[in-house]
């Protein structure tokens, strides 16, 4: 814990003037680290100590925070080994007689590294190493911490008195249950050559499509209390920034949701780009403070947006779908500049993904020239139009031309650098 505080207090995680940043500089977060990992046997699994399973979850998660994708992999690695051993995704296996406090830090802990699991599958391209129906775990309880104790357990009176933070925090959970069904699709879309057999052809699919599930996932926003909806200015009370927090996080899961079923719902580039803009927005929209204390991982949140979008490039583009796309593309690496102020592992990451926006300008600027029909005229594809009924009639029709122009198809090498773009390792 110590290891990631510092960490986090290192990239200006800090949103009050409570603490002194510089009387926290030492020792370094990664000395911390070290400490922390030497301090943990190699068996630990095998002694199931609920300290240790914590240690490796927080190993994980200040990985992250350094930008050390293959280090949060082996953490989480040994965590999922920790549960397996204990065959700890039921209940009923866990250690009799746990205080209430435990029992509800052991859902807690169970779930988080559960999204953890799912979202690190999607940004990095890796796999689920759980599966939501083989779980028998409650949630948490959506009660504040200071109305239980061990002496003191969860009544339903606390839970319906007021909306708890946690309600929040299981919503994103129920989103993450259903990004790990989308995910099965979204393997089968990242490998051009399939060396999997497949046995799709024997089983049911059963997995929800992109309409029927956004449907449901909007019924149940909307039945989230209003406080969950907008993120209010920070006070600096913990107990009122906590439902800040949970509604920027709920609106980056609801478009990351939205993101990765319209990729594996083969979405046009307009669908991508409108979500894209939307999420750009949004976030936009959100204090800073809030988005600079999620830190990090808010970083590769937005990474892999520009990890869809340039998906978008694939199967080629019109003169108009290739501004569409730039725009987004400019507009998100704006919105990185402004975060990645002081955060140790996204230094000049937009840089990057501005200077990869340039070559393709380059390459389209190529292929007009050479392009004997003439169809895009004169018109760049950085300009921003206004409405087309402002323009004046030649420029209208230009824009009409380009949007029916010929597909502009996209040699691979120039997406050699696009992943580069995004790591903060």
């Amino acid at each position: 814990m110590c290891a990631l505080s510092s960490a986090r207090v290192r990239d200006g995680a800090l949103y009050t003037g409570r603490w002194d940043a510089n009387s926290l500089k030492s020792p370094s977060s990664e000395e911390l680290f070290q400490a922390a990992r030497q301090a943990i046997p190699p068996d630990a699994a095998l002694s199931q100590d609920f300290d240790y399973m914590r240690a490796y979850a927080l190993l994980a998660i200040t990985s992250i925070q350094y930008g050390d994708t293959p280090r949060m992999n082996y953490y989480l690695g040994l965590y999922h080994s920790f549960v397996a051993v204990g065959m700890l995704q039921d209940e009923n296996n866990w250690p009799s007689g746990l205080a209430h406090v435990e029992i509800e830090e052991r859902r807690r802990l169970f779930w988080s590294m559960y999204t953890l699991d799912i979202f690190s599958s999607i940004i990095w391209g890796g796999f689920p190493k759980s599966r939501e129906a083989c779980f028998n775990v409650c949630y948490p309880a959506e009660c504040d911490d200071e109305y239980f104790s061990d002496a003191n357990p969860v009544t339903t009176e606390h839970i319906h008195t007021a909306p708890s933070w946690v309600k929040g925090w299981n919503f994103v959970t129920d989103l993450y249950r259903i990004l790990e069904h989308a995910v099965d699709r979204l393997g089968n879309l990242r490998y051009p050559v399939q060396r999997t057999p497949s046995v799709m052809s024997y089983i049911e699919q059963g997995s929800p499509r992109q309409a029927s599930t956004l449907t449901n996932i909007m019924t149940l926003y909307e039945q989230l209390p209003p406080i969950f909806k907008t993120t209010q200015p920070l006070t600096g009370r913990l107990e009122k920034d906590l439902f800040g927090f949970q509604a920027a996080n709920i609106a980056a899961s609801l478009q990351l949701v939205r993101m990765v079923l319209f990729t594996t719902d083969n979405s046009t580039v307009d669908q991508k780009c409108q979500i894209a803009s939307e999420v750009i927005n949004g976030f936009a929209s959100v204090p800073v403070a809030y988005l600079r204390a999620i830190s990090s991982p808010l970083f590769h949140h937005l990474a892999g947006i520009g990890s869809i979008m340039g998906s978008a490039f694939e199967n080629g583009l019109t003169e108009s779908s290739y501004r569409r796309v730039r725009s987004v593309l400019l507009d998100l690496a704006n919105l990185l500049a402004n975060l990645e102020v002081d955060l140790y592992c996204a230094a000049g990451t937009s840089d990057k993904l501005r200077a990869q926006v340039s070559r393709i300008d380059e390459f389209m600027k190529i292929q007009r020239s050479v392009d004997a029909s003439g169809t895009a005229g004169g018109l760049t594809p950085w300009t921003h139009h206004p409405n087309p009924e402002l323009l004046s009639p030649g420029l209208q029709q230009q824009l009409a031309m380009s949007e029916n122009s010929p597909q502009i198809h996209f040699p691979a090498e120039l997406f050699e650098n696009w992943s580069w773009a995004f790591d903060f390792n």
